[in-house]
Parts: C-alpha cells; sequence; structure tokens
C-alpha cells in the first residue's frame, strides 16, 4: 500500500509500560536520545510533570528525537500504588502521557512512538485519530501507522513487544 512520502520534522517516543521489555528498550534509547522520567509520586500528587515534561521536549526537539517515559522500576510502581491505589496511579500516568502528546503534536510532532497499551489507547482517544494505513512492521504485531486525517506517522505497541532497540528501529521506518 502506498502510505505516502516523508514527512520528516520533529519526532518523540513516549513509554509508559513497565514490562520488562520497555524498560530494557528505555534503556538502551538513552544511548541514543535524551530521555525523560516522569515521577509518579510528583504527578499523583497533583504537581505538573506533564507540563515539565513537554517544557523539556521542547527545549531539545529541534535537534532530534526524545524520549519521555512513566516506566519506572517495579519497586517504584509498587511503593506508589500502594499509596494511591493501582487504579489512581495507572490513570494519573495515562493521561499525563496522553495531554504531553497532544501538546507534542500541537508543537507539531508529526512522528510519535508510544510504547503501552494502555497509553497508546488513551494517546490515541486524546489525538482523536480517526483511522490509519498500516505500514511495515517494526517488530512482529507492530506496524508503523500512517494517520488518515492529518500527516503524521504513529507506533503504538503493548509492553512486551519489540526488540531492544525498538524505539530506533520504529522511527527508521517513519521518515
Amino acid at each position: 500500500a502506498d502510505l505516502g512520502g516523508p514527512i520528516g520534522g520533529p519526532a518523540a517516543c513516549l513509554a509508559g509500560s513497565c514490562s520488562q521489555a520497555t524498560l530494557g528498550q528505555i534503556a538502551r534509547a538513552e544511548a541514543a536520545m535524551p530521555v525523560r522520567r516522569l515521577d509518579p509520586a510528583r504527578l499523583l500528587a497533583g504537581e505538573d510533570e506533564a507540563g515539565a515534561a513537554l517544557t523539556w521536549a521542547m527545549e531539545r526537539i529541534g535537534d532530534g528525537p526524545v524520549l519521555i517515559a512513566s516506566s519506572a522500576g517495579p519497586d517504584e510502581v509498587a511503593a506508589v500504588q500502594a499509596r494511591y491505589g493501582r487504579d489512581a496511579a495507572g490513570h494519573a500516568i495515562e493521561a499525563a502521557m496522553a495531554r504531553i502528546a497532544e501538546g507534542l503534536v500541537a508543537h507539531g510532532v508529526r512522528r510519535l512512538v508510544v510504547a503501552g497499551g494502555e497509553t497508546s489507547g488513551a494517546v490515541v482517544d486524546r489525538l482523536r485519530l480517526p483511522a490509519f494505513r498500516v505500514g511495515p512492521e517494526i517488530a512482529a504485531g507492530v506496524p508503523v501507522l500512517r494517520t488518515t486525517d492529518r500527516d503524521m506517522w504513529l507506533a503504538l505497541k503493548s509492553g512486551n513487544f519489540g526488540g531492544p532497540d525498538f524505539f530506533a528501529d520504529a522511527l527508521r521506518l517513519m521518515p
């Protein structure tokens, strides 16, 4: 299928999954791009972690892709869930990631990689993306997507999909 020509412009990655695969992919991405981790405790305490992350991204995105992760390690996640409840913690993180995605797109990002099933759903809902054309697979079961209503590349995956260089692999397929 013809997906159209290159889109170019700024690219960003969002990771909301705490799976071992995603944690490894984030660690690997740190060698290739700036990474900022949201602080789930500050987020749940009502501080504007999403706004701070967006400001951070805008300062760097002209130089290449950035990655914003809410993917804390298992101990940190357990502590936050114990204090605020599992559902409240999950919803707050998904809402923050969706808000960050919306801000990135408003600032011209047209190549977006999202790791985490719940996070992917929250981002698609927030951006009101009606449909996609399906492109080549980045990894088994994870294709590159091109939005039908605007010129934008997207990759959406749940946590345990993709190899160690998933973020770089995805960006390579999003010209």
